[in-house]
């Protein structure tokens, strides 16, 4: 088989890529509003104090550091006639939206007090992330092996955006419609109805969608130490995995920091009008970068797409931080050329990695890879949330009374601005510094393709054989 040809059984159809997109849109919908009004919505709705918000992130962080190894352990190690991704997929979608619903029905402060919102809010807030992980740690893995090939893996990642891109600009718009004013049943609503697609979207593609079974029946995983040791041994690993500690980040802060930016950044213009600005420059941004980051993916490989797509980001979130008024808004078309690349060729660099393990170990360990990588980033999302609640605290934000917005200083206008672009910025191009290091491409990648589908025919021909004793039997 030459380079440019795509074997038979890393063919994915566009009816499964499709099917794939469908779950990338349930969890982007949900995951969304979770990232970018769960702050905003207990600072303004629920009114609770910022330093609660701060620990409440902090405490989640520790549980983060638990889960998302654990699980990725166990979907490695599970063997089911589903395969060992599927089953995680079925059990958890359900648990997600139950958990996502009720993170907005929270008793308010007067009915159990300041103490209670806050354990409230750890509570549903790790039982979602319990799902959201073991859901997605299984829909991640998935990814990377239903085909071998770059191109395919790519093409998928697509699907998987442009859906997710759906679902998550749904989670930038339609919450702004009932944060204006007092009362928060609009948005519990909202909530409720956004949870129901999420599980019939996400319920279609775990009832669909078949795996690859060759991996999963013929090797025998390592225990959970061994599985940590190989992962951290990796270089490949370590350097993909601290640039996208970075990444989940800044994207974090983005999303976290979304609606105080349009209420407050720039007071002298409808907040709806700042909203519908930044979402269709971000879609012109995606729109050119599907053209120009694919370009640069297909003759450039994938370490050059990402750095072209890292670099675009930053100096986009600069702009945001250091423009003057509306023209900083500017920004956020460059950052969406970068969000198309970062969100669609990193899961794809993270493929490559396990391509560089499966020929280094001899085990095929999307998911123990994918949970390392999540125990070392997801925390990120933690420092984000604590990163946000800090600036508005230190910056003096002034919190709604009686379910009115206050008018914010200068002071706070300027500490926005900070978090929204400047630290961003900053961030991600020191990011491009780490991310040069990355080791898989040229001669090397192409020495790892050629072993790894080598071990694959291996692989199928004991699979094979397995089924036909069955057979005989």
């Amino acid at each position: 088989m030459t380079q440019n040809e795509i074997s038979a059984s890393d063919k994915i159809t566009k009816s499964t890529k499709t099917t794939y997109g469908l779950i990338s849109l349930g969890s982007q919908t949900v995951n969304g509003v979770f990232a970018a009004s769960l702050i905003f919505y207990y600072t303004e709705k629920m009114l609770l104090p910022q330093i609660y918000i701060m620990w409440a992130f902090g405490f989640y962080a520790l549980w983060n550091a638990i889960n998302d190894p654990l699980f990725g352990w166990l979907s490695d190690k599970t063997k089911t006639r589903w395969g060992r991704r599927i089953p995680y997929l079925m059990l958890f979608t359900p648990i997600m939206t139950i958990s996502f619903i009720f993170l907005w029905l929270s008793p308010t402060i007067d009915e159990i007090g300041e103490l209670g919102v806050f354990f409230y809010l750890l509570l549903t807030m790790s039982i979602y992330d319990t799902a959201f992980t073991a859901a997605l740690l299984a829909y991640s893995a998935l990814g990377q092996e239903m085909s071998m090939d770059h191109r395919e893996r790519a093409s998928l990642q697509v699907y998987a955006m442009i859906f997710g891109v759906i679902g998550t600009l749904a989670a930038m718009l339609l919450p702004s419609l009932f944060f204006e004013g007092p009362g928060r049943e609009g948005f519990i609503m909202l909530t409720i109805m956004l949870g129901i697609v999420q599980f019939i979207a996400m319920g279609i593609g775990s009832f669909t969608i078949k795996e690859r079974l060759e991996f999963s029946h013929v090797e025998e995983p390592f225990g959970l130490i061994n599985s940590l040791k190989h992962t951290l041994k990796s270089k490949s690993f370590i350097i993909t995995v601290l640039m996208n500690f970075c990444l989940v980040f800044i994207q974090a802060v983005f999303f976290g920091n979304l609606f105080f930016y349009t209420y407050y950044a720039i007071p002298e213009y409808d907040s709806t009008l700042i909203l519908m600005l930044v979402v269709l420059l971000v879609l012109a941004g995606i729109a050119v970068g599907i053209i120009y980051i694919l370009k640069v993916n297909e003759k450039r490989g994938i370490k050059t797409a990402l750095i072209r797509s890292i670099f675009s980001q930053g100096v986009g979130f600069l702009l945001i931080g250091v423009l003057p008024g509306i023209l900083s808004i500017i920004g956020f078309f460059f950052v969406g050329i970068g969000l198309y690349g970062t969100m669609t060729l990193f899961n794809v660099a993270y493929g490559q990695v396990v391509d560089e393990d499966e020929v280094k170990t001899g085990k095929r360990r999307e998911a123990a890879v994918m949970g390392v990588n999540a125990l070392i980033t997801k925390p990120a999302q933690s420092v984000a949330g604590v990163f946000i609640a800090f600036i508005l605290l230190v910056f003096l934000y002034q919190q709604p009374i009686g379910g009115i917005q206050q008018s914010q200083s200068l002071i706070t206008l300027v500490g926005i601005r900070i978090a929204m672009g400047i630290v961003p910025g900053l961030i991600s191009l020191f990011g491009i510094l780490i991310f040069k290091m990355y080791p898989l491409h040229g001669e090397y990648l192409k020495k790892i393709n050629t072993k790894m589908y080598e071990m694959h025919d291996e692989k199928m021909e004991k699979y094979q054989a397995q089924i036909s004793k069955k057979l005989d039997k």
